[in-house]
């Protein structure tokens, strides 16, 4: 029996030989990484509501554009359908004068057979009260024969008078009863054109209406998805301070774990004077310096957060300092980005990095100098160069200082 508990006593002093002594860091660590698990989680789900929010809004932008192209075109056809209807309307006009001047010509060629019909009306009633008077007997009844001739030729010239008389009256009637008829189809085809052509305006005002609503509508939600994406940029900051926060700790459990005597380096928040590395050792070319400008791309007044330095597609980014890789992602408006924390409140940014073109990942220590990533034109951007910022306590400030 006492050969058994000295071997078992024997067996523990060897497992406690064999394994050191617990430090007490292990758990905090695990729980920070599970902590920065569940933010990655949350990053990863924001980055996605964000690109979808992109995405939405690059494609609310291309059926904006697309109903403002087609108003556009139905504001020419209607403008060109009222030049139109001036132009029929003028012609109703004009038939319609010329419309009223026949009917007043009628109305006077009415009078002249009136006034014809009463001069044969008379000519007849005088013939009855002198009695039956023939046109022979008026020639017999002459004294002479120069009476003869005079009476014959008077007799020719009445005669000619009422036939001429009738004539003119069949001929006034149906010429100007024509000539009105002929107006008033006219009148009623221009009505006609005229209707139908007010008829198209009409349905082009509705069409334009249906356009203007759209645009209204596709404008309401494109904000609403700048909305969404501003969010997930003001969430992605957020968190990237919360990682921030747990990488410091877990980087401060994980020096006193080793026993180092050398702590993580700290940043004071005012520190400048030329304490950080350039970001883009084989380019010196700033084509934008921080503060406000026209924005390329929004072509509005807004505040250039940082500082552009032009570089052909690929030229190494390094990190400006010391520090601990809070985002390596992409970023509304940045493209791909790398964010870096140097602790003290300051943060590092390097925007528009090419496709592929990021070298670190999310919780990567780097150092200065280190090659970060590679320069290209993602986001909003307008050629090939890096945006890169300053953060301190999250606010963008001039980076000039810090790098000079």
């Amino acid at each position: 029996m006492k050969k058994l508990s000295l071997s078992l006593a024997t067996v523990v002093i060897a497992i406690c030989l064999v394994i050191p002594p617990y430090t007490g860091y292990a758990g905090p660590i695990d729980d920070i990484n599970r902590k920065l698990e569940q933010l990655q989680k949350q990053e990863q789900e924001a980055a996605k509501k964000r690109k979808e929010a992109e995405e939405l809004k690059a494609s609310l932008s291309e059926q904006k554009r697309v109903e403002i192209i087609t108003l556009k075109e139905l504001q020419e056809e209607i403008e060109q359908q009222v030049a139109k209807l001036n132009d029929l309307n003028e012609q109703v006009n004009a038939v319609t004068v010329a419309l009223q001047e026949t009917t007043q010509q009628l109305m006077d060629a009415e009078d002249r057979v009136e006034e014809r019909d009463q001069q044969l009306k008379s000519r007849v009633r005088a013939m009855y009260k002198n009695g039956t008077v023939s046109y022979l007997d008026v020639i017999l009844s002459a004294t002479s024969f120069s009476d003869f001739i005079e009476r014959f030729n008077t007799l020719k010239l009445i005669s000619g008078n009422d036939k001429r008389l009738l004539e003119a009256n069949k001929k006034d009637r149906d010429l100007i009863a024509e000539k009105k008829a002929e107006v008033e189809v006219q009148l009623q085809e221009a009505e006609r054109l005229y209707a139908e052509a007010e008829d198209v305006r009409q349905q082009l005002l509705v069409r334009e209406k249906q356009k203007e609503v759209a645009i209204a509508s596709l404008s309401a939600q494109e904000h609403e998805a700048e909305s969404i994406s501003e969010e997930q940029e003001q969430s992605l900051v957020a968190l990237a301070k919360e990682k921030s926060e747990l990488y410091s700790e877990r980087n401060k459990l994980i020096q006193q774990q080793k026993a180092k005597e050398a702590k993580l380096k700290t940043t004071n928040v005012s520190r400048a004077g030329g304490q950080l590395a350039w970001p883009v050792p084989d380019s010196g070319l700033i084509t934008s310096e921080f503060g406000y400008r026209i924005d390329p791309i929004a072509k509005t007044r807004k505040l250039h957060a940082g500082m552009d330095i032009a570089a052909p597609n690929g030229t190494t980014i390094v990190a400006a300092d010391d520090g601990v890789v809070l985002i390596a992602s992409w970023v509304r408006g940045y493209g791909n980005t790398v964010v870096v924390d140097h602790g003290g409140g300051m943060w590092t940014w390097y925007g528009h990095i090419r496709q592929n073109g990021i070298k670190v990942s999310e919780g990567d220590s780097v150092t200065r100098g280190q090659k970060i990533a590679e320069v290209g034109s993602t986001g909003d951007s307008t050629g090939n160069h890096l945006h890169f910022e300053v953060r301190i306590n999250e606010k963008p400030v001039n980076p000039r200082p810090y790098v000079e």
